[in-house]
């Protein structure tokens, strides 16, 4: 909660700034970004389910990223046309454990040894890749910040084909090529907080 408040403040605190001019010389621009991981990211991994206890398999998450890249297209001084490419990411590591003797055996669900050396150990990675397009309006535009809401459609090919995107609000901040990105998002690209930095050309 801290965060949002101090996130919006400091929105707040750039609102007073003088207004700048759209520059239709420089309409295109590339973003990179990353943030907590989206929410399917943790829907769709399999984690210790009963069928991986049943199998003797065992699973240990390291780590959830997203990684985003995008094109933003200029319209006009009020709206921005973004279309992102995201691909979430787990790292995690699956343990493959030993059945137990056949007299020690009671029950179907106790037929693995969970406390012995498991057989194989195996680290990989899950890829859930998604393709996000939506509308900015900029509705606070200054020479530094630039202060906007989006919303649009995620295309998840993995599980669910449409995904509604939203961002209540979203900030730009620096005068040159070179800029600073900042979201409160609920996306197939972050869950709640998204940060990076974009290129205008």
């Amino acid at each position: 909660m801290k965060r949002i408040i101090a996130f919006l403040l400091v929105a707040l605190a750039c609102v007073p700034m003088s207004a700048q001019h759209f520059d239709p010389e420089h309409r295109h621009a590339i973003e990179i970004s990353s943030g907590f991981p989206p929410i399917h990211a943790f829907m769709l991994s399999g984690g210790n389910s009963y069928y991986q206890m049943m199998s003797g398999i065992r699973e240990t998450t390291h780590l959830r990223i997203g990684i985003n890249i995008g094109y933003t297209y200029a319209i006009n001084e009020k709206w921005d046309f973004n279309f992102v490419f995201d691909l979430a990411q787990r790292y995690y590591t699956r343990k493959f454990y030993p059945e137990l003797p056949a007299e020690q055996i009671t029950n179907k669900l106790d037929r693995y040894d969970f406390k012995a050396e498991p057989k194989t150990v195996k680290n990989d990675v899950d890829l859930w890749p998604s393709y996000m397009a939506d509308f900015r309006w900029k509705w606070y535009r200054s020479d530094s910040v630039r202060l906007y809401t989006s919303f649009g459609l995620s295309y998840l090919p993995m599980r669910w084909p449409i995904f509604p995107n939203l961002t209540p609000i979203g900030i730009n901040f620096g005068r040159n090529h070179l800029y600073g990105v900042a979201e409160m998002s609920f996306s197939t690209a972050a869950t709640f907080l998204l940060v990076g930095a974009g290129y205008r050309f």
